[in-house]
């Protein structure tokens, strides 16, 4: 039985690197008929919060990120870990280390004066009973540490192939504090073996844990599991993705959400951050079940992928696009600061919008036009680019109100073909009659199309607006 893991620590919101590595597991085990277990990592009690495994939960919900088993919590399995840790003293894996903090310092410096790797001497790995017994009359309380063997560690990754490590280089580690508290590699150790996880699929940063986690796993007398590390999500210019993307924003998921982006698209898009279904396809946009019915291995690349928020508006917009009218205004409500006071002009309007809008945080810049007074500077009719001044645009508003108030069929194709045959007949380019209309209508420079936002606007509106506006370029 294929089994995986979503082991996110509560001490933040959710990582979008973390968020893609969560999908991975989910894809792999989906397509084998595997099952996924959810495990709280919560072992750092000062920064683990109830607020923050919440708000992970809440993004593997908008993500669409089911699991099978579980939420397990570390902070509640102390039992589980010590009978664990007394099973490591019988035999003899672990050893208690007296070393102060200062000692250990003065080692660091020593093997950093002589160029060598900083791991720990051994100083106390071999510990008469006698010598331990001083060491507590004097009050000291140990660390424990794993005895690391010495040889070659040797492990198969899913994404790498082949990797090994001297256990030479590692050093003896601490998996148990002097307070009593369990450390992440022999905690995470445990856990997996407990709930018999298979696959063990995490980024690339825990490489240099795998060597550790074999050790304890065969201490334990576990089954090793497989291991995949996927490359590192990375910004534009190949730095590492830390806690801020390139517009300085969150590099979280609920920023997202906030934002207004579709799960669908952040899915989607997430999937492709450093893998591909191979086979020369050039699909881009997939289902969540199209991913898992492709997903493989073999499509991972082990080069950092690289998170480029405008391939992400992207994807957004193409999924904005294919949601009905009705779809689109119940999800842009949340983000307007707007009454809305008729829901018909709205559905037309949002997708309206909709054709430039990257997500739904954008959506006020798109539609306040159409509810709501506007009142655009005198300044803004004039655009030298297209050949319009003040008198121009006045002559183009009070050439358009009797054209535009004799359209019977108030539709975008009728507007239109009024309008053009008015430019036809005043002999003007386009942009000189359009561009008054533009700002008219909307109060601002980008907009939809002139004849588009009439027919959303409706006729009564769009007369007004032109008459109000005209009476301020003849003042």
């Amino acid at each position: 039985m294929i089994k995986v893991r979503f082991p996110p620590s509560p001490t933040g919101p959710m990582h979008i690197g973390t968020a893609r590595t969560l999908l991975v597991n989910f894809l792999f085990a989906r397509k084998n008929g595997g099952k996924i277990v959810f495990r709280s990592e919560d072992t750092d009690r000062e920064r683990s919060t109830p607020e923050f495994e919440k708000e992970l939960r809440d993004g593997l919900d908008w993500l669409g990120l089911d699991f099978d088993e579980g939420p397990f919590r570390q902070s509640e399995r102390d039992e589980i870990y010590e009978k664990h840790f007394e099973e490591l003293k019988k035999s003899d894996a672990i050893y208690p280390c007296f070393c102060s903090t200062e000692e250990l310092a003065t080692e660091r410096e020593l093997q950093n004066a002589q160029k060598l790797p900083p791991r720990y001497s051994g100083k106390c790995r071999d510990l008469s009973a006698e010598e331990i017994a001083e060491f507590e009359k004097a009050g000291r309380k140990p660390v424990w540490r794993f005895r690391v063997p010495a040889g070659e560690i040797k492990f198969d990754d899913l994404v790498r192939g082949e990797i090994s490590e001297k256990g030479e280089n590692i050093g003896d580690f601490v998996i148990r504090k002097s307070d009593g508290q369990f450390l992440y590699h022999f905690t995470v150790v445990v856990d997996d073996a407990e709930m018999a996880i298979s696959h063990v699929i995490r980024g690339e940063d825990h490489i240099s844990n795998t060597s550790k986690h074999i050790l304890l796993f065969e201490a334990l007398g576990r089954p090793v599991p497989r291991f995949g590390h996927l490359p590192l999500l990375l910004n534009k210019d190949r730095s590492k993705m830390s806690k801020r993307d390139e517009s300085g924003k969150p590099a979280t998921i609920e920023r997202l959400k906030n934002d207004g982006y579709l799960s669908e698209a952040v899915v989607n898009f997430l999937a492709l951050l450093g893998w591909n279904p191979g086979g020369g396809s050039e699909q881009e946009f997939f289902s969540r079940d199209d991913l898992i019915a492709k997903f493989d291995f073999n499509g991972v690349a082990k080069a950092g992928a690289v998170f480029d928020l405008e391939r992400l508006n992207f994807f957004n917009a193409h999924y904005l696009r294919e949601l009905s009218n009705e779809e689109l205004a119940e999800k842009v409500k949340p983000f307007l600061d707007f009454e809305i006071d008729d829901e018909d002009v709205l559905k037309k309007a949002v997708k309206l919008a909709a054709e430039r809008m990257k997500f739904f945080g954008e959506a006020r810049e798109f539609l306040h036009y159409f509810f709501g007074e506007i009142d655009p500077p005198v300044e803004l009719f004039e655009n030298p680019k297209m050949k319009v001044d003040r008198t121009t645009a006045a002559e183009a508003l009070t050439e358009s109100l009797p054209v535009l108030k004799a359209v019977e069929n108030w539709t975008t194709e009728e507007i239109q073909k009024s309008l053009l045959e008015l430019v036809t007949k005043l002999e003007w380019k386009n942009g000189q009659l359009l561009w008054p209309l533009r700002v008219a209508l909307s109060g601002e420079k980008f907009s939809p199309g002139v004849w588009e936002m009439a027919e959303v606007l409706g006729r009564e509106k769009s007369l007004q607006r032109i008459r109000k506006e005209l009476d301020k370029l003849k003042k």
